[in-house]
Formats: structure tokens, sequence, C-alpha cells
């Protein structure tokens, strides 16, 4: 069903750098943006096209046999500074908990379980050690809750590093470029007993003006957290 999808993904090293090995796709993902679309993974879609909040679609429209009671949905950043950046970790732009799925495939969040609002990309305008540019694999996930229940809760120490911080912190109330650093998809997905089933990426490539807008996340990241914020 999503094998085209997957072939993709492993080619591209999503599954791997960002998804466990052994992860098993039954869907696909579509993604709207106002002035673009993500048909299929790995377009490269302009920079400019990629900061307004878009809706994603699950195809097939899940049946409810599928076992799943909520989902949740992830945007992660695995290249900030390089292709698998390790030494910072992946960036979480956009995590969205308790999801459910509409007729159409569309996937309906609610600003009450948001963890982490929507920050569009900002990739450094920066080439790799080959001299050749360096796009980002902005990645998009659906999970499914295999136990969902009201009181479901996502273990706040799953939304960092272990090395950052103290345990339980989140960077309340800012969510800055900072507090979203040294996420780990692959243990997210473990701790918060998730399956991921559904997966797609599009490259974005750094511009001058991406690279001032990064630039200007990181410096309000380090006053937040020189007042303690």
């Amino acid at each position: 069903m999503a094998s085209d999808a997957t072939s993709t993904l492993q080619a591209e090293s999503i599954i791997g750098d960002v998804l466990p090995r052994d992860v098993k796709l039954k869907y696909n993902l579509k993604v709207e943006f106002p002035n673009a679309k993500l048909e299929k993974p790995g377009q490269k879609i302009d920079v400019k096209d990629t900061q307004p909040q878009p809706t994603v679609y699950v195809e097939p429209v899940p049946e409810n046999e599928d076992g799943c009671g909520s989902y949740t949905l992830l945007m992660v950043d695995p290249d900030l500074t390089r292709r698998h950046d390790t030494r910072f970790g992946q960036v979480r732009h956009w995590l969205a908990t308790k999801c459910s799925i509409g007729d159409k495939g569309e996937v309906i969040h609610s600003k009450n379980t948001t963890l982490s609002p929507w920050v569009g990309p900002a990739p450094l305008p920066v080439p790799d050690v080959t001299g050749k540019p360096h796009p980002s694999r902005y990645t998009f996930i659906i999970c499914c809750d295999k136990i969902s229940t009201a009181s479901t809760k996502i273990d706040p120490d799953s939304l960092r590093s272990e090395y950052e911080g103290k345990p339980g912190e989140l960077g309340k109330p800012t969510q800055d470029i900072i507090d979203r650093m040294g996420f780990n998809t692959e243990r997210f997905l473990m701790k918060n007993n998730l399956d991921a089933i559904a997966a797609t990426f599009m490259f974005v490539e750094g511009s001058l003006k991406s690279g001032m807008n990064n630039a200007a996340l990181a410096a309000t990241a380090m006053a937040n957290k020189v007042m303690g914020r």
C-alpha cells in the first residue's frame, strides 16, 4: 500500500535516520500548503511556500479496524547543520496529539492538544562537505496511539535528548528552537508506545532569508534562556 513511499524513504535514509529500520508504513501522506503540494516523498519545495501551516492528508482513509483510537502528527528536521545531524539532534517543528482523521483523510488537530505549534522551515543556506547545496529533509509522520485513552499523556522526557536539561523540562512556556532541538523520533515512538503508520518528506533548500530567519530564532531562544524562560 505504501511500498513506493517506503522505497523512497529508505533510499534517502529517512528510514534509519529518523524512523526505525523495522517500521511498517500502512498509508501514504500528502501535504498541502496554500501555494504548494507535497504529493510524493522527496519533492523539492521552495522555502517561501512552506511557511504557512499545511493540511496533512492520509491516503487511503484509515478504517476503524486499524485499531487506532487517535493519532499523533509530527514534523521534524533531521538536518539542522548537516545531513543526519547527530550533534544537535532532530528539530521538532510540529507535534499535535489526540488527532483524528476526517472523511477526506485530513488530519484534524486541536490547539489544546498541540504540544509544539507549527514553525515553518528555516534551513541554513550552507553547502555540504562536497560544496553542493544542503537541502533539509523535512519529515511528516503520522503515528497510531497503541493505547488510546482520554488520560494518555506524552512523556515529557521523550521530547528532548537525555543529556539535555533536567528530567521533565520542556522549556515552557516558550517552545523556542532550543526547546525543540535534541529530539529523537525513534526514541519518542518507543517511550510513548506509538507506531508510525505513514510518513513523507520534502527537500527544502536554504536561502539568505531562511538563514536570517534561523539566526533570529536562535537569538530569540538564547534571550529566552538568559531570562530563564
